[in-house]
C-alpha cells in the first residue's frame, strides 16, 4: 500500500511538469480549422524607439563617400558605414574616430562588405541601426533632374528668354525646408521643454526665420494633413512615398500659409513651395498669432506602425545635424507675376526614371505617380531587362565577399530564374533585338561575368550547361595571357586561358566580351578607362586604341569573333571614352549603376545600348530575396 502510494505521488510529481510543458506548447502554435497544429514563424517586432545623434560632419564624410563612388564597383553605401559605426559605438557618436570610416572604407574597397563585418562585431545591433537610419536617411540620395540654363552666361541678368536644358546628376535629392536666399538661425532644440497647453517635450526644430519666408517640401510625398492645430497653428502634415517618414511643418503664416495649389492627398515633389513662414498658434482660435517670434516649426515622424501614427508612442527625430546637411542643397525661388505666391525656380523631376519626358507632369500625373506609389517604371512599349553582375565564384566561406560568391548560391540563382521563367541573352541576342527588330523573349535577363577568373569556368560553365542558360564573360586581356603560359588552374587567383574561352564559347554557353587589356588598374595614374587629368583628347584616344582596340584584335585572333561591348574597369565612364568606344565599334557598354534597364520595344533605340545598369549579385542575400529585393520574380 505504501509503495504503491509513493509511485502515485511520483507520478504526480513528474505529471505536472508534463502538463506545464504541454500548456507551453498549446500556446507557441496555432491549431488550423481541420485541427493539425502547426508551429508559427516567429514574427519579426517593429522598431519601437530610435534616437539619431549622427554629428553633421560624420554624415557629411559618409555622403561624400557614397557620392563619389556612385556607378563604381566599390560604391559605398552611406547608410552602411553609418549603421556599421553606430554599432560599433553602441548608439554613442562622441566616440567617433575619422580613422574608423577610414579604416571601414578601406576592407570594403578590397572586397569586403558591411554585413560580413558587422557579424565579427555585433550582427543584431547592426541590423537594428540600419534599419533605423534607412528609415530616415534611406531615401535622401539618388539621381534626379533639375532643369538649368543652357549656357553660364544666360544666367545674367538679361530678360530674354533662358534657354534650359535638363542635368542629370546624382546627390541629395531631398531640400532644406527654407529656400534659398532667405537667412535662419537655429540651435538644438529637440527635446526641450514646452508648457503651453500642458508640460511636453519639444519633439521637433526651430527655424528663426522672417515672416512670410518660402517654405520648401524637404521630400516628396503626399499631403496627409492641413489646417488649424491650437499647438502648431496652421500646419502641413507630408507622408513620404514609402509611408514611413512623416513630415511636419508648423506656425505658417497668418491668412496666407500654404502655396495656393495645396490640397490634401496631393502629391507634392521635393523642392516645390508648400507654405510661409509665420507665427500663428498657441490658440484655439484660428488664424491667431500667440507666438512670439516668427520661426518655422518642422518634424520628423517614423511611422514602422500604423496603429502607432497617433500614439503616445510616436517615434520622432533629432533633425539638428539633418538640417546642416540639407542645408548644402535649398531651392531657388521666384515670385509668381501679379500675386503672393512664390514657386521653384528650376524644375526638378525624381519620381522615374524616364529619360525621355520634355515637360514637368501635370498635377493629375503626378498625383496618380505618387498614389499608385508603382515599383516599375516599365510601360507596354519598353521591357525590363535585369542585368546581373557577378566577380567570382568559391566555396571557402573564408574567400567569399562583396565579389565572391558560393558557387551553390550561383546554382540557385539559375534555378530561381529557371523557375520564374526567365530567358538568359547574350549582349549580342540584346543588339539583335535592338539594332535588328528581333524579338524579345518574354521574361529576358543577362548574367555578366567581370575579370575572367578560372572559377567561372570551374564552378559556372558546368552550372549553366547543365540548366541550358546563358553568362557573358568580359575578361581582362593581360591576365588571360599570362595565365595561358602557365599550368596553374587555381580557384582563388588564376584567370581563365584561351583554350578555356574557346570551350566555352563552343558550348553555346558563354560569350566573351572586351575589360580592357591592362587598364583595371589605378597605379597607372588613370582610373580604370577614364582620361587621366591634364591627358589631351588625342593623347587619350591613342591609350585607348592601344589598349581596348588591341584586345579587340586579339581577341578576334584568338576565338574568331570580335567583342561589341565593352565593359568599364570599376563602372567608371565619361562622355570622352564612350565616343571613342564607338569609333573603335563598340555596339554597347556596361557599367556598375545597380537599376534595372527599360529597353523601347516598339522605337528601337540603339543609344539605349550605351551605360547599360548592373546589379552586383553579392553572398548576403538568398535568391529569392535578392532577386525580389529588384522586382525580379
Amino acid at each position: 500500500m505504501r509503495q504503491t502510494k509513493k509511485h502515485f505521488f511520483l507520478k504526480k510529481r513528474l505529471l505536472l511538469p508534463l502538463l506545464f510543458c504541454i500548456l507551453l506548447l498549446l500556446c507557441s502554435i496555432s491549431i488550423l480549422p481541420f485541427g493539425i497544429p502547426v508551429f508559427e514563424p516567429a514574427k519579426k517586432e517593429p522598431i519601437k524607439w530610435v534616437e539619431f545623434n549622427v554629428p553633421y560632419r560624420v554624415m557629411e564624410k559618409a555622403m561624400e563617400l557614397d557620392i563619389q563612388t556612385y556607378e563604381t564597383e566599390t560604391h559605398i553605401d552611406w547608410v552602411e558605414v553609418l549603421s556599421y559605426l553606430a554599432a560599433k559605438y553602441g548608439g554613442n557618436f562622441k566616440r567617433y574616430k575619422a580613422s574608423d570610416m577610414d579604416e571601414l572604407v578601406a576592407l570594403l574597397n578590397e572586397g569586403e562588405y558591411t554585413q560580413h563585418l558587422a557579424k565579427k562585431m555585433n550582427a543584431n545591433l547592426y541590423q537594428y541601426y540600419y534599419k533605423a537610419y534607412s528609415a530616415i536617411l534611406g531615401e535622401f540620395l539618388g539621381e534626379y533632374k533639375v532643369e538649368v540654363p543652357k549656357n553660364k552666361e544666360e544666367n545674367s541678368d538679361s530678360d530674354e528668354p533662358k534657354e534650359m536644358v535638363w542635368k542629370k546628376k546624382y546627390g541629395l535629392k531631398v531640400f532644406s525646408p527654407v529656400a534659398a536666399g532667405y537667412y535662419y538661425s537655429d540651435f538644438d532644440d529637440f527635446g526641450n521643454g514646452r508648457t503651453y497647453g500642458y508640460a511636453r517635450r519639444h519633439l521637433g526644430h526651430d527655424l528663426m526665420i522672417g515672416t512670410g519666408t518660402p517654405i520648401i517640401c524637404v521630400e516628396s510625398g503626399i499631403v496627409e494633413a492641413m489646417g488649424w492645430n491650437q499647438y502648431g497653428g496652421w500646419r502641413i502634415g507630408i507622408r513620404s512615398f514609402d509611408g514611413v517618414r512623416y513630415y511636419y511643418y508648423a506656425h505658417l503664416q497668418k491668412n496666407h500659409p500654404y502655396a495656393s495649389n495645396l490640397y490634401i492627398g496631393k502629391a507634392v515633389t521635393a523642392g516645390d513651395v508648400i507654405g510661409y513662414s509665420g507665427q500663428t498658434g498657441y490658440s484655439r482660435k484660428e488664424n491667431t498669432n500667440n507666438i512670439d517670434t516668427p520661426h518655422l516649426h518642422y518634424g520628423l515622424q517614423l511611422v514602422f506602425e500604423e496603429s502607432k501614427k497617433d500614439s503616445p508612442t510616436q517615434i520622432w527625430i533629432n533633425l539638428y545635424d539633418i538640417t546642416r546637411l540639407l542645408s548644402r542643397h535649398r531651392a531657388d525661388v521666384i515670385k509668381v507675376e501679379d500675386s503672393k505666391e512664390f514657386t521653384r525656380k528650376y524644375k526638378f523631376y525624381e519620381l522615374n526614371s524616364d529619360e525621355n519626358y520634355k515637360d514637368e507632369l501635370n498635377p493629375k500625373q503626378k498625383d496618380q505617380a505618387a498614389l499608385t506609389l508603382s515599383q516599375s517604371n516599365v510601360s507596354e512599349n519598353q521591357i525590363a531587362l535585369p542585368i546581373i553582375m557577378y566577380h567570382g565564384l568559391l566555396k571557402d566561406p573564408a574567400l567569399q565577399n562583396k565579389f565572391v560568391i558560393d558557387p551553390a548560391l550561383f546554382e540557385s540563382d539559375l534555378e530561381y530564374l529557371k523557375k520564374k521563367g526567365y530567358t538568359t541573352m547574350f549582349l549580342s541576342d540584346l543588339i539583335q533585338c535592338v539594332k535588328n527588330g528581333t524579338p524579345f523573349p518574354k521574361k529576358p535577363i543577362i548574367l555578366t561575368f567581370d575579370d575572367g577568373y578560372y572559377n567561372n569556368y570551374l564552378y559556372a560553365f558546368p552550372l549553366l550547361k547543365k540548366n541550358n542558360m546563358k553568362a557573358v564573360i568580359s575578361i581582362i586581356g593581360r591576365y588571360t595571357d599570362q595565365y595561358s603560359e602557365k599550368d596553374s588552374n587555381q580557384p582563388s587567383y588564376s584567370h581563365i586561358t584561351w583554350d578555356q574561352i574557346n570551350e566555352m564559347i563552343d558550348s553555346g554557353c558563354i560569350e566573351i566580351q572586351n575589360h580592357t587589356y591592362d587598364m583595371h588598374t589605378y597605379n597607372s595614374g588613370r582610373k580604370g578607362s577614364l582620361r587621366k587629368n591634364g591627358e589631351s583628347i588625342e593623347a587619350y584616344g591613342v591609350a585607348l586604341d592601344t589598349d581596348i582596340g588591341y584586345l579587340q584584335k586579339h581577341i578576334k585572333e584568338k576565338t574568331g569573333t570580335k567583342p561589341n561591348t565593352f565593359t568599364y574597369p570599376f563602372g567608371f565612364h565619361s562622355k570622352n571614352s564612350e565616343e571613342f568606344l564607338k569609333g573603335l565599334g563598340f555596339e554597347a557598354t556596361l557599367t556598375c549603376r545597380e537599376k534595372i534597364n527599360y529597353i523601347s520595344t516598339k522605337k528601337r533605340n540603339p543609344d539605349e545600348l550605351y551605360q547599360l545598369n548592373r546589379i552586383l549579385r553579392g553572398p548576403n542575400l538568398s535568391s529569392e530575396d535578392f532577386f525580389q529585393k529588384y522586382g525580379i520574380e
